[in-house]
């Protein structure tokens, strides 16, 4: 089993972590990291192939989880979207939304370009956030589902702010709790 942090560590936006176990790729959050131009590169690309992800468990629906979605499906994911039904709701009307002032952004920018100087283009467009949609997949708190072959996960109330959950995976060898997208204790 592996772990990789691509985001939210040693800063408090962009969470995005890559679990890999049992010969498949987990991302818990996909989101997008704050912090204007310096940040567009490490947003546009990912450290990881989005086509050899096989599933993304969405902790909540607020873009410093949810915002590189857009990106992560136009890049070549296909595979689900794990989300609680609110989560899953609210993550596609603020992704469409998000998607609508990345391109009004670019155009204002744009705009006021100086000579010789490249245009700006969105991370993503509404168009992109519209197919997030098609990936989304609710589940219930306490409905145990898989996310990837022989690892389940359960989402539990964690109480800290609005539909946003605790999430217990196990797989064959291994408990754990994560809350707000980073492994925490041992359940056994």
């Amino acid at each position: 089993m592996r772990l990789h942090f691509h985001g939210a560590a040693q800063t408090v936006t962009g969470s995005q972590h890559l679990l890999e176990i049992n010969g498949a790729r987990c991302c818990w959050s996909a989101a997008c990291i704050r912090g204007g131009a310096r940040e567009l590169p490490r947003n546009r690309e990912f450290r990881y192939d989005p086509r050899s992800v096989d599933a993304v468990i969405l902790s909540h629906a607020h873009i410093d989880h949810s915002g590189n979605l857009p990106n992560l499906v136009r890049q070549g994911f296909a595979g689900p979207i794990y989300a609680t039904s609110a989560t899953a709701d609210l993550s596609d009307i603020m992704l469409r939304d998000s998607g609508h002032i990345q391109e009004s952004d670019a155009e204002f920018v744009n705009k006021r370009l100086r000579k010789g100087e490249s245009p700006v283009r969105p991370i993503y467009t509404q168009a992109d956030a519209e197919q997030v949609g098609g990936y989304l997949h609710s589940v219930e708190y306490g409905q145990r589902f898989e996310p990837i072959p022989g690892v389940t996960a359960t989402f539990f109330d964690a109480g800290h702010i609005s539909d946003q959950p605790r999430c217990c995976w196990r797989s064959r060898r291994t408990a754990k709790a994560s809350g707000s997208g980073f492994p925490a204790t041992s359940a056994g």
